[in-house]
């Protein structure tokens, strides 16, 4: 049998390395010395524009938005207040309205302060009709008409802002601040000092999607860390107690600081910025690195053990020879399968995806600099007895592995078959998988954060929040506002049924400035000059809220003026609901003008968990076929490659198989968990394929050749899995949960990875080299 690529030793390169090793070593330290100073500059962009393509339409349109209407950062300061509708009240909301509208970073403010401000428009205090005039002008001001209960116009104007400025039972009160872009997270800071110093008994709470997105983005940052931390101190304690090498832990050290600082001076180098997914980089890195070190621990100390110490330099650069091209190999499919990534829509998964596959080429020159040098220094080991001999028994780990695996290669075809069968049926599964959209189910339901949006959803009716955006004319007719009155009241009695439950779900709120002219146009003075006169003085009233909802002035590009309908939704509504309901105010908008746009928060997050998950088919497709290149060309065997492929493919699936079984759904964190995958469990099957390659070309019989490569990668396959689940299996504590959905699902895709490369992978080459030989 002809020798493949992996399985053929590469002699005069390990001695070439092993000569230079300490010049190979001290350029690979001195070269980190700009490394680290350049990539110091790399930030993370945290603003929810980082998440798509700049040319992505629905993006596009939420800038749009932003840009007619003084951009749509909005945070709410939420309190309760019984008294909210009394003089006490109002005054109380008064002031810290003024609070908030001191803070820089808030372009506007309102409050039901501000609505008091707002209904003098429609109510005047005095009259000349009434001769209701002040006797002392330093007398206080009488009682605000607002507050009012026998006034229709009165009550018309605060059910128009329930759900907005207060609940409808009046006793949970709503800063509602609008925030200038590029600087929100300064704004939320001194607006959630302003919560602090309200009353704790009045449950003050800071809450709006900046500030979710904000706390997302803390949470990711701070798993990533502990990720990091955690894999990395796992990796090396699992490596010093079982291999008791202390120059396998440092050479694994020094490859992932190298290989970090290399990959970060890239994106430095390549424009990029550090996003919500990139934060599991240096996890990922140490991944690689171990998976890879490791097999030059466990060969290195076999050899060790049979060499004598004299001859240990030689034994060196044999190991080296041995393993070079098997972990280049391995490196570069990691590569591939990271690199499918680079067809996503979703920017931060793009750029992951380009990260990851400069890291895992950085970790083939890290090993380059430092495995030669750190590994001829002393072991310290003393040589305490013999090697085993042809007569001495077998471990009894050894006779455990040497059992499975021959159990495996008797039934090989049974298990090739019953393995295709079961792939096929688990992704199918897989595909009919529910996907979550709601970014508020991202967090535990015991977080503050979960229990904030409850109180807005029971008490101000919803914390989704989208818009529809229709072209206005030059100027407001009373027919124009009634179309879209008529419009609004189409959006209020639209239904969604929710087939899994039989639910009923509608939007929670509609408002626009028709509503508003609709009030007004209850005043007796208001009622007999135009709409645009009224929705002219309603801007005079309260400017910040009226600019939001209209855009009075022309466009400077000479295009239409536009009106805004803001909408409330449930934030937890299912995916597949929020979905229809979305489609179908799109539909009804663009009944209405073929230039409506439906856009917002909820619209933006539902899209993006959308193109997750679609991407994750993509992306897993253009991994799949990468890698099975890859390994076709190293082994020389496109059947090899495809059996390969199928042993990777199957934990996928089974995994998000058994998780939909469990009542789990799809969602941020299983997005990118077919590449990442492929990515991390192929080292497995490529040092498989060149042992067994290695002993089908020195003349064994197949069965014999995949019984003695599986048993001779065993340990290094198994010791590094355990570390990692491990490691990847800490982020299961995380408070965000994608984090801990995304370290669950990869850290029991590589436990079914190593079983199946021990067992299946095997059961399968051998049914395919007799089908082969048969035919």
């Amino acid at each position: 049998m002809k020798t493949s690529l992996i399985a053929s030793p590469r002699h005069t390169l390990a001695r070439l390395l092993w000569v230079w090793r300490w010049w190979f070593f001290c350029l690979g330290c001195f070269s980190a010395i700009p490394l680290a100073i350049y990539q110091s500059d790399l930030g993370m962009d945290r603003s929810l524009a980082a998440m798509f393509s700049p040319a992505d339409p629905t993006l596009n349109q939420y800038q749009h938005l932003q840009q007619n209407f003084g951009g749509n950062l909005i945070v709410m300061l939420v309190y309760e207040d019984a008294d909210l509708m009394t003089p006490e009240g109002v005054a109380r909301n008064q002031a810290w309205t003024a609070s908030a509208e001191s803070i820089d970073g808030v372009r506007g403010v309102l409050s039901v302060a501000k609505l008091v401000e707002a209904f003098a428009y429609i109510r005047p205090q005095f009259s000349l009709l009434t001769g209701a005039i002040p006797a002392d002008p330093g007398a206080p001001s009488p009682p605000s008409k607002m507050l009012e209960k026998d006034d229709p116009a009165a009550n018309s104007f605060r059910d128009l802002f329930a759900g907005y400025t207060h609940g409808q039972d009046e006793k949970t009160a709503a800063i509602v601040a609008m925030l200038q872009p590029g600087q929100t997270e300064t704004a939320i800071e001194e607006l959630q000092r302003l919560a602090d110093q309200i009353p704790s008994e009045r449950a003050p709470v800071l809450i709006g999607e900046p500030v979710l997105l904000d706390d997302a983005f803390d949470m990711i940052q701070a798993d990533g860390n502990r990720l990091a931390l955690g894999t990395i101190g796992l990796l090396s304690l699992v490596m010093l107690l079982t291999l008791r090498d202390y120059r396998i832990v440092l050479l694994a050290a020094m490859a992932i600081i190298w290989a970090t600082l290399c990959t970060r001076a890239s994106i430095v180098a390549m424009g990029m910025e550090m996003s919500l997914v990139s934060t599991i980089l240096i996890a990922i890195i140490a991944v690689i690195v171990v998976a890879a070190v490791m097999h030059i621990g466990v060969r290195s100390r076999d050899n060790l053990g049979e060499t004598k110490q004299s001859n240990m330099n030689e034994s060196i650069v044999h190991v080296s020879a041995f393993l070079a091209i098997p972990i280049l190999w391995t490196c570069l499919t990691d590569a591939a399968g990271f690199a499918s990534l680079l067809e996503s829509e979703v920017r931060p998964v793009r750029q992951f995806g380009a990260m990851t596959a400069v890291a895992a080429l950085a970790i083939v020159a890290a090993l380059i600099w430092f495995t030669a040098a750190l590994m001829s220094l002393p072991t310290g080991k003393r040589k305490t007895s013999q090697p085993m001999s042809s007569d001495d028994q077998p471990t009894p780990s050894r006779k455990f592995l040497v059992h499975l695996v021959s159990t495996s290669l008797r039934h090989s075809n049974l298990l090739s078959i019953t393995s295709i069968v079961v792939l096929v049926l688990c992704t199918a599964m897989v595909t009919q998988l529910k996907t979550e959209t709601s970014f508020l189910k991202n967090f535990r339901e015991t977080s503050d954060i979960v229990r904030a949006y409850e109180r807005v959803e029971d008490q101000l009716g919803g914390a989704g929040v989208w818009d529809v955006v229709l072209p206005a004319p030059a100027t407001i007719t009373p027919e124009y506002i009634a179309r879209v009155q008529a419009f609004e009241t189409q959006l209020r009695e639209l239904e969604v049924i929710d087939s899994s439950s039989g639910r009923t779900h509608r939007l929670t709120k509609v408002l626009s400035l028709a509503d508003a002219d609709r009030v007004a146009a209850m005043s007796p003075l208001l009622s007999i000059v135009t709409p645009e006169v009224r929705l002219a003085g309603m801007r005079t009233a309260i400017p910040t809220f009226a600019d939001a909802l209209l855009t009075f002035d022309p466009p400077s590009d000479g295009g239409d003026r536009e009106l805004r309908i803001m909408l409330r939704s449930e934030e937890s509504l299912p995916g597949e609901v929020k979905r229809e309901l979305i489609d179908r105010v799109t539909l009804m908008a663009q009944d209405f003008d073929e230039q409506a746009l439906v856009t917002g928060y909820s619209v933006l997050m539902s899209q993006l968990v959308s193109s997750l998950l679609r991407d994750q088919w993509k992306a897993l497709a253009i991994a799949l076929a990468l890698v099975g290149i890859l390994i076709g060309i190293a082994t020389g065997s496109w059947r090899y490659a495809l059996v390969a492929l199928l042993t990777n493919t199957l934990p996928i699936m089974l995994v998000l198989a058994v998780m939909g079984l469990a009542g789990g759904g799809l969602d941020l964190g299983s997005a990118m968990i077919g590449a990442v995958s492929i990515g991390l469990s192929i080292d497995g099957s490529i040092h498989f394929l060149a042992g067994y390659q290695r002993g089908r070309s020195a003349g064994m019989e197949s069965m014999s050749a995949a019984t003695d490569a599986a048993t001779d990668v065993a340990a290094p396959i198994f010791l590094a899995t355990l570390a990692l689940v491990i490691g990847f299996g800490i982020l299961m504590t995380s408070p965000f949960i994608p984090t801990a959905t995304f370290g669950m699902l990869i850290a029991a895709t590589l436990a079914a990875s190593a079983w199946i490369n021990l067992t299946l992978l095997p059961a399968a080459i051998v049914s395919v080299d007799r089908f082969t030989n048969t035919h």
